[in-house]
């Protein structure tokens, strides 16, 4: 009786750990997550998307977006688009979404005044809330697992010298073959 019942918990546990994909939480110019190049061409209000992408789904998650050093754009506030938001962009956040939500999933917008002055390059990037213990962006699934997504980056006024890579959604040879049937 207890092989059978260390057998029952060892696949529960392998099973949990094959299918929890965390995914990339990272921050984009669209609120879709399919494009991480980030403007600051002209002075005015300007908007950025943090989007967690690549999961089947979480219901809750934990990070950090601080102004990188290089972006000369006030921060304004943080747009929460879950009523359970606890926290900033710039100190720690973190947002309950309350149902279990597949990616592409738009879960902060932050809000700046851009001066249109910075420079190429200017790498903006997702980190870990520095009040979790485990250092690492959190993100809950959804049999609620603590899991650990990566953690994305945005390039603002991105040119030939630097380019930003969108985290590929994982696919089958099947679904591949299915987009070019006639």
């Amino acid at each position: 009786m207890k092989k059978v019942v260390y057998l029952a918990v060892a696949m529960l546990f392998a099973a949990s750990v094959v299918f929890a994909q965390a995914g990339s939480i990272g921050i984009f110019g669209d609120p879709m997550g399919t494009d991480c190049n980030l403007q600051d061409l002209v002075p005015g209000l300007c908007t950025y998307h943090v989007v967690h992408v690549n999961s089947p789904g979480a219901t809750a998650c934990q990070f950090w977006a601080p102004v990188p050093a290089c972006f000369l754009g006030t921060y304004l506030s943080d747009t929460a688009l879950y009523p359970v938001t606890i926290g900033n962009s710039q100190t720690g956040v973190a947002v309950g979404f309350g149902a279990c939500i597949p990616s592409p999933n738009n879960v902060l917008d932050i809000s700046f005044f851009c001066q249109g002055l910075t420079g190429s390059c200017c790498y903006y990037q997702i980190l870990p809330d520095p009040a979790v213990p485990s250092g690492q962006i959190e993100v809950v699934d959804c049999v609620n697992n603590l899991i650990f997504a990566t953690g994305g980056e945005g390039i603002i006024n991105a040119d030939g010298s630097c380019q930003c890579d969108v985290p590929a959604e994982d696919s089958t040879w099947g679904k591949v073959k299915s987009l070019y049937a006639e």
